[in-house]
């Protein structure tokens, strides 16, 4: 309770300051939580407060869902105080609020809970059509969410509750009843170990041994009790730990250990009044008033019977006092009337017997006269009407002759004049057959003739697009030639003038050396780019297939780039697998690798990581390069990733390095001649990953 006085506390606080800053939203979040708070410890009028002061925040929200929230909460706690009228009007009112705004799962929630309603009202016809309509959205929405379990297990409960009469009328028979309520409990039991409800658990648990007692098999229905049990001491659903002790104190009672039950009873009762469980209470009273009146203490019998009625009264309403004065009367009666009930009993079975033996006897009898004359009055009923029959059947066999004789010679004349117009009918079909066929040619034709049009027309328009692609990229490689080759070559003849003059120290030549060094290298990767996009575009150029080793030629590569690898203090990781193998030309996958190596070394920071991994399919293998740099433009990764080789403006790496754009247009080139893709995906400043997917040769590991 302390905890709960608490709890009070933060919940006055939270409303006080939410109402201050006018927080419509966070308001009905506290009383919605308030609410569910005192409803899950019995307290039903305040939690019935809070509900309402949610639902009134709702409406000045004018929020349909929050309302239809408030209203289903309500209505559950009416439902729980057994106030059917009112909890069957808030239902129904948030199920209109949450069909007007298509919210399924409150729709299912509400359509399940007016099930219970009736289940609980024994309106057992009702009962199943909703929850079974409800068990159907659940199975859509969720196959195997909790709705489910709370569905199948109520609809158990309704088949075992159906009274005979309402069996018959679903065609379901006494045994399959509990055939099928037991399939539909050990659906519902998986999902709430699944998840994670315990007091669900049980309270099935607890529904099954019902089950069994019901179908005679005390060995079953006594280890799935005690199973339920179990699982009460690991829960806090405390009402439901109280049904269990009642189902169980049944159990015991039905195998006539009346002394465990009665056991059984008591701490479902401790349990039921220290957390209200008013419901179970009024059950466990009226099964010791059976009990205690069947062992012969009408006092005690009484007592528990008074009991009963005060609950039951404070659930249901009305006539309290005159319901416990025909209780005393009836255990009074039962004594005295016993003996002679069961002897007047014996005397009027007997009696009632013979009355319908004699009856029986006459009505035989009757019968049998009653037989003979409808028998003779049937015979010469049948006598005429065969009389009559056969001279019908003579006049109208005459009829027939003279019609079938008429209809001959006509049918003769008709025969005539449907050969002639089937002749007429004949040629005319063939010439319209021929224009047809004439047409039908024609139009071909133009078809046909359309149809090349258009695709030469579409070839054409590709071809051009693809030659205005290229005229780009030359004038680019142009552009490059006249600019990137020009100052290596100044540099160098600008180098040569000084050692020739003699006129630089030592240290100079040495930092001039290694910058010349670094604009030749440059230089010479632009040229091997250039010279094998050159010869790439070359008519009749196709690569040498073979089967290629990914991790030999990938270590390759980077012994080539340990130079620029070493200068950024780089770490690289390659992943791929000894004994991956693409189909593919060598020196072209080699190119390819390098030119991308080369990218992701260029954009990567100081100190940085590149990974290298593979990924297998069925067909293929992807190669990825990936690094953590300073990531490419949204606007040049579509270009890069765009089916037809477009140019792409390069931009300087993070030391400053320079670059001209042709090795992506060389490697997309290289990979589409190699029957594969590269795609490329980056984030500024986070990185760039280049995947290139080559077929798997068929040596493969």
């Amino acid at each position: 309770m302390q905890r709960l006085d608490i709890a009070v506390l933060y919940i006055d606080s939270a409303s006080s300051l939410a109402r201050q800053l006018k927080l419509n939203y966070a308001l009905w979040d506290v009383y919605e939580r308030a609410g569910r708070l005192h409803h899950g410890r019995s307290r039903y009028a305040e939690a019935l407060g809070y509900y309402q002061q949610a639902y009134d925040v709702s409406l000045k929200m004018q929020n349909i869902r929050r309302q239809a929230g408030a209203l289903l909460n309500t209505g559950a706690l009416y439902l729980d105080i057994k106030d059917y009228a009112k909890s069957l009007e808030k239902h129904q009112a948030s199920l209109a609020l949450y069909e007007q705004i298509n919210h399924l799962d409150g729709i299912n929630s509400s359509i399940m809970n007016i099930g219970l309603i009736y289940l609980d009202l024994n309106q057992i016809e009702k009962a199943l059509l909703y929850m079974k309509r409800a068990l159907a959205a659940f199975e859509k929405e969720d196959p195997e969410g909790r709705g489910i379990a709370v569905a199948q297990q109520a609809i158990a409960l309704a088949y075992m509750r159906a009274s005979d009469a309402e069996l018959k009328k679903m065609n379901i028979g006494s045994t399959e009843r509990y055939i099928l309520a037991l399939a539909g409990l050990n659906k519902a039991l998986p999902i709430a170990f699944k998840e994670d409800d315990q007091g669900l658990a049980s309270n099935i648990l607890a529904d099954m041994g019902e089950i069994y007692d019901r179908m005679g098999d005390a060995a079953k229905a006594i280890a799935v009790l005690k199973r339920a049990m179990n699982i009460d001491l690991s829960h806090e659903e405390y009402i439901v730990t109280a049904e269990n002790f009642y189902k169980t104190g049944l159990h015991y009672v039905k195998w006539k250990d009346d002394q465990t039950g009665l056991q059984y009873f008591r701490s479902a009762i401790t349990v039921a009044e220290k957390y209200h469980a008013l419901g179970t209470l009024k059950q466990v009273y009226e099964q010791m008033s059976y009990l205690y009146e069947r062992k012969g203490s009408f006092d005690s019998s009484l007592v528990f019977y008074r009991k009963h009625i005060v609950i039951r009264d404070s659930l249901y309403g009305e006539e309290k006092e005159k319901e416990i004065t025909r209780q005393q009367l009836r255990i009074d009666l039962d004594i005295k009337d016993k003996d002679f009930r069961y002897s007047k009993q014996l005397l009027d079975n007997e009696l009632k017997q013979q009355v319908l033996l004699a009856a029986r006897r006459k009505d035989q009898l009757e019968l049998t006269e009653k037989e003979k004359s409808v028998q003779r009055l049937l015979f010469l009923q049948e006598q005429s009407k065969l009389e009559n029959e056969a001279r019908q059947q003579s006049v109208v066999f005459q009829q027939q002759q003279d019609r079938s004789r008429f209809e001959k010679a006509i049918a003769q004349k008709q025969i005539s004049n449907q050969y002639l117009q089937l002749q007429y009918n004949r040629n005319l079909n063939l010439i319209f057959l021929a224009a047809v066929l004439f047409l039908l040619g024609a139009a071909g034709i133009i078809y046909y003739n359309q149809r090349k049009t258009k695709k030469l027309n579409g070839i054409i328009s590709e071809q051009k697009k693809e030659l205005e692609e290229l005229v780009i990229v030359k004038d680019q490689v142009l552009g490059t030639l006249s600019h990137d080759m020009r100052t290596p070559i100044n540099s160098l003849i600008s180098f040569t003038h000084l050692l020739e003059n003699n006129t630089i120290s030592q240290d100079k030549m040495k930092l001039y050396a290694g910058q010349l060094k670094n604009t030749l290298g440059y230089t010479q990767g632009l040229m091997d780019n250039l010279l094998k996009w050159a010869t790439s575009q070359m008519h009749g150029f196709m690569p040498n297939f073979g089967a290629v080793d990914l991790k030999s030629i990938t270590e390759q590569v980077l012994h080539t780039q340990a130079d620029a690898v070493a200068q950024k203090e780089l770490v690289i990781q390659n992943n791929i697998s000894s004994g991956v193998n693409v189909l593919a030309d060598r020196e072209m996958l080699a190119s390819v690798i390098r030119n991308v190596l080369s990218n992701a070394i260029k954009f990567s920071h100081r100190n940085g990581t590149i990974h290298i991994d593979s990924v297998m399919a069925d067909k293929t293998v992807k190669f990825i390069i990936t690094d953590h740099g300073i990531g490419i433009e949204a606007d040049k990764v579509a270009l890069i990733n765009d089916a037809v080789s477009r140019s792409v403006k390069s931009s300087n790496g993070t030391s400053q390095e320079k670059g001209n754009g042709l090795g992506l247009i060389l490697c997309k080139s290289f990979v589409t001649m190699m029957n594969g893709k590269m795609e490329v995906s980056s984030r500024i400043k986070e990185g760039t990953v280049f995947t290139v997917q080559l077929p798997i040769a068929k040596d493969a590991v």
